[in-house]
């Protein structure tokens, strides 16, 4: 138990039933990216596959930090309605805002962090004590056992990669999954970036946090290779809003995997299928369940609703299998992966993005 009042304002049964375990528009033009035609798979294989390096001994996390139910023992509570999908009220969505926030900002700080040689053990580290700053705790640690409080995933790595010294290299695409729990609940967003693309002067571009496109290569191969990763990146993150824009009070959940995979088709990429966006609140994971790709299930989305949405595009095949570490999921084929996600509000009038940049 902890000492924060319940967030509980009613709730609604699933029409269908809710998993009891997480299985967590178009091509630009732009000169920036590659075209479906140059994409160049060879050029992608010839990366090494990332494997495991060394990491440091789990971070402490100070005693005036208040901490959620696992962070002890790694046990999380069973859910007392797993079935059923919370409707937060202004109280808990004030709550909900501020950790979402907090997210975001620390979102921000993990990718600015991604350097050639920088390894991600040190980004976490920098994600751990800015969380620790802020008055937070990071959700993931010791979350099943969970031994970091960042996910950091490289390449061919969909989700849940644990941080650890491998140096970032030049071209590397990293995905930052960043998620806090103060005043009761959770906040939880991700983002990918590549990295090394970036230059001072705007010639052909910007990413999607307003970084100026590289323009100089020191080969045609390391420039596709560039061009494919940006492609991949800018697919995810469009997939990501074009389902947020499903969203509203009366639509249906089905809509958000829909739209996340007409623009996967548009693409010619593979949306990962056994992972899937949640409800979240004071539990991190939660009804209802969001699928990232067409299905047939029928949910009404009423104000109120908080869940994320997180689509993982890959290159080719959406298979995917887990390492040895029991955590890191990785493409079966070695095709490169990215991801987006976003914690979203249903409102009386249409949806609130709560992770956005301020």
């Amino acid at each position: 138990m902890n000492n924060f009042p319940s967030l509980l304002q009613s709730r609604i049964h699933l029409p269908l039933r809710a998993a009891r375990k997480l299985q967590w528009r178009h091509a630009s033009t732009s000169s920036a990216f590659a075209s479906k035609d140059v994409y160049s798979r060879e050029v992608m294989k010839e990366r090494e596959p990332v494997r495991a390096y060394p990491m440091s001994p789990t971070k402490p996390v100070p005693d005036h930090i208040v901490r959620p139910p696992y962070a002890s023992t790694g046990q999380v509570p069973f859910s007392f309605f797993p079935d059923q999908i919370l409707l937060h009220d202004e109280s808990s969505i004030d709550s909900m805002r501020n950790a979402a926030r907090v997210a975001r900002k620390v979102l921000d700080l993990a990718c600015s962090l991604a350097k050639p040689g920088v390894d991600t053990d040190e980004i976490d580290t920098a994600v751990h004590e800015e969380i620790i700053r802020l008055g937070a705790y990071p959700s993931p640690l010791n979350y099943h056992g969970f031994p970091k409080s960042l996910c950091s995933s490289i390449n061919e790595v969909i989700c849940h990669g644990i941080p650890d010294a491998r140096p970032l290299q030049s071209g590397d695409i990293v995905s930052f999954d960043v998620s806090c729990f103060i005043g009761g609940v959770h906040g939880d967003n991700c983002a990918t970036v590549i990295v090394g693309d970036e230059q001072e002067n705007n010639e052909i571009g910007v990413d999607w946090r307003g970084v100026p496109y590289r323009t100089k290569f020191d080969s045609p191969e390391e420039e596709a290779m560039f061009r494919s990763g940006r492609r991949l990146v800018h697919a995810t993150r469009e997939s990501l809003y074009a389902a947020i824009e499903r969203c509203g009070p009366g639509g249906c959940l089905t809509g958000v995997g829909a739209a996340i995979q007409d623009v996967a088709d548009a693409y010619g990429y593979s949306t990962v299928t056994k992972y899937r966006g949640h409800g979240i609140g004071e539990e991190f994971h939660c009804a209802p369940y969001v699928k990232h790709y067409r299905n047939n299930d029928v949910l009404e989305l009423h104000p109120g609703m908080i869940f994320t949405i997180e689509p993982m595009l890959v290159e080719a095949s959406g298979e995917c299998f887990e390492w040895d570490d029991d955590w890191t999921v990785a493409t079966v084929d070695g095709g490169m992966a990215a991801q987006f996600e976003h914690t979203v509000l249903i409102t009386r009038d249409g949806v609130e993005i709560l992770t956005v940049p301020e």
